[in-house]
């Protein structure tokens, strides 16, 4: 269990549509922890939060467009800080609308 497991998780979704959509799609740490053991990835929840702030990665949001996504998974896209909407990890919006 690592950090660097979850790294290992999201480079692996770079290259997986499949993967990548069910990461997007989703709510909460419970999720990814379970989407990340069905494919051998193992770290805590506490470790996926740890990298998702490093990473400035946020739970899905019906606020966010698959594009919006897209750039923050895989860190492409030129896309400003300040159009995303702040989302908590269970989901309630806060922040800019």
């Amino acid at each position: 269990m690592s950090k660097e497991a979850v790294i290992e998780l999201i480079e692996a979704a770079e290259s997986n549509p499949t993967l990548l959509k069910e990461l997007h799609s989703a709510q909460g740490p419970e999720t990814v922890l379970t989407i990340a053991a069905e494919r051998g990835f193992e770290f805590s929840e506490s470790e996926l939060l740890s990298v998702m702030q490093e990473k400035q990665l946020s739970f899905a949001s019906e606020d966010l467009s698959d594009e919006q996504l897209e750039a923050i998974a895989g860190g492409k896209g030129n896309v400003t800080a300040n159009t995303y909407t702040e989302t908590t990890y269970n989901g309630k919006i806060k922040g800019k609308k």
